[in-house]
């Protein structure tokens, strides 16, 4: 399947999502999240090494589970260590790393279905699942960039994203935005649906988390707007970055810096501001 036409397309595979069915390629909210902390040639190769970790895996059969839709989840039948098992697992190695498949133990698909159950016990959660379509494409051009979202649900009013974590509460999914970028893919996501002319371009895109451990908590989050504007600006270099890679054929690396002088982290001040005062005056007496 190829995409040449931008829209939204509700059958899309998985597999064929991921290995990008634009044929001159396209710009996903991953990479670009990638081209914002690593240089160009650091994300190119992140993305294209990219392994699937168990964490991950877990979260792709937790939604094959909860949406109905994603990569095709199987059960191991036989213990990894055993001659049965090594076999079980080579066959399947291809289809696991092109993540066209997810494989989970016994005990992750019980947990998987206590997930499941306690998702749809979650009234706001469960109206979402039961209106909205599950695993949607988005396909669009942005200053000549290719671009191409997936959204976990999507209705005439609202996105959302479903996302497996430690933590639920506000302050573990603020942890989450600041160590994974989720307002960037809302931001991103965001920027299809205007492109598309969508309806719910309109309402904030919503996070659906769930705890992965028992009794499996639910919240529902959004980024602030200070957030999103962050991530607009941190999107726009992306997609440039991009352009500008794609057109010369060059995934730049590290600047020509030679023993230039670095700061040290805002934090690390905060963490020993009781040594502060006697720092900055020696600075001080330095520059008189």
């Amino acid at each position: 399947m190829k995409i040449t036409k931008p829209g939204l397309y509700p059958d899309v595979s998985d597999d064929t999502y991921h290995s990008d069915p634009v044929p001159d390629g396209s710009l996903s909210s991953t990479f670009a999240r990638l081209l914002t902390e690593h240089v160009p040639a650091k994300a190119f190769a992140l993305r294209r090494d990219r392994k699937p970790t168990k964490a991950m895996n877990l979260g792709k059969a937790a939604h094959r589970h909860a949406l109905g839709a994603g990569p095709e989840l199987i059960v191991w039948q036989h213990d990894g260590r055993t001659k049965a098992g090594k076999a079980e697992r080579a066959a399947y190695a291809d289809q696991i790393a092109a993540e066209v498949v997810v494989a989970v133990s016994e005990d992750e698909r019980d947990q998987i279905i206590g997930m499941a159950e306690a998702l749809r016990a979650h009234p706001y959660v469960a109206a979402v699942l039961n209106d909205a379509d599950a695993e949607v494409s988005g396909f669009w051009q942005e200053g000549g960039v290719w671009m191409r979202a997936r959204y976990d649900t999507l209705d005439t009013s609202r996105a959302h994203d479903y996302k497996t974590c430690q933590d639920a509460s506000r302050r573990g999914f603020s942890k989450a935005m600041a160590r994974f970028g989720y307002h960037q893919q809302a931001e991103f996501y965001q920027r299809g649906l205007t492109a598309l002319g969508h309806p719910a371009a309109a309402q904030p895109m919503r996070f659906i988390c769930q705890e992965v451990t028992a009794p499996y908590l639910v919240q529902v989050h959004t980024p602030d707007a200070e957030a999103i504007e962050l991530a607009r600006q941190l999107n726009d270099r992306a997609i440039r970055i991009y352009a500008e890679s794609v057109a010369s054929g060059t995934w730049g690396g590290y600047p020509e810096l030679i023993a230039e002088p670095s700061p040290l982290p805002a934090f690390y001040y905060f963490e020993h501001d009781d040594v502060l005062p006697d720092a900055w005056r020696a600075l001080d007496d330095m520059e008189v």
